[in-house]
């Protein structure tokens, strides 16, 4: 299958690796484009894809040699970016619209029921922990200051940051 075959349908995602391999989304299919070289008039040609429990909303996230796909139905699947093995594959649960955030070497990613759930962004499935916030979310979580930001259905709930100084 060449690349325009690859996204016939609307792509509802891009990710981009540090190398030379793009990712974007059609459907549910996950496709690593491996671009060419434009000094040499190369043409990118197909890397690879995912069709297996690959995303249709959430967006992966691509640090170093490493791809995490969190799909909409809870599957979690870590890939190495250059070859497209994939480390591991693992039903996490939930419902997901919100894309995943790596912050110091974890993943946020919060569902639609509004559960924080964070996993550890390595080549072995660990979940960390899970922190229901009682309200729903379709929502990505941001990052800045050192805060971690959530819009819920009715909220903005402000995680971390610096602790104030005691009062004296």
């Amino acid at each position: 299958m060449g690349i325009r075959e690859s996204f016939r349908q609307t792509q509802r995602e891009f990710a981009v690796h540090r190398g030379d391999i793009v990712f974007g989304s059609s459907g549910n299919t996950t496709t690593a484009i491996k671009a060419g070289d434009a000094t040499a008039s190369g043409k990118p040609e197909l890397a690879y894809q995912i069709r297996k429990s690959a995303p249709y909303v959430p967006t992966g996230v691509a640090v170093g040699d490493l791809v995490w796909l969190w799909s909409d139905g809870g599957i979690v699947t870590c890939l190495h970016a250059p070859t497209g093995e994939v480390r591991f594959q693992e039903r996490f649960g939930g419902n997901f619209f919100g894309s995943p955030v790596w912050v110091d070497g974890r993943l946020f990613c919060v569902s639609t029921s509004g559960e924080i759930d964070l996993v550890e962004a390595s080549e072995k499935f660990n979940v960390l922990h899970r922190f229901p916030l009682e309200e729903l979310c379709h929502s990505t979580p941001a990052v800045a200051g050192g805060r971690l930001y959530i819009r819920t259905e009715k909220h903005l709930i402000s995680i971390g940051g610096e602790k104030a100084a005691p009062r004296p």
